[in-house]
């Protein structure tokens, strides 16, 4: 038997996976960038003569 903190605890890691998972899909079906792109984007941006 869980006690109370353990069954939080599994029903954050629940939640937490779920939006994992719908940000996942988000990438997949091009909505959003991904992290990868955005801070490959920002080190352009600051090594850039401009900046």
């Amino acid at each position: 038997m869980y006690t109370l903190k353990e069954t939080i605890r599994h029903q954050q890691i629940t939640e937490l996976l779920a939006i994992l998972i719908k940000s996942e899909d988000d990438v997949k079906n091009k909505r959003v960038a991904p992290i990868k792109d955005t801070f490959d984007d920002l080190r352009s941006i600051i090594n850039s003569p401009k900046f």
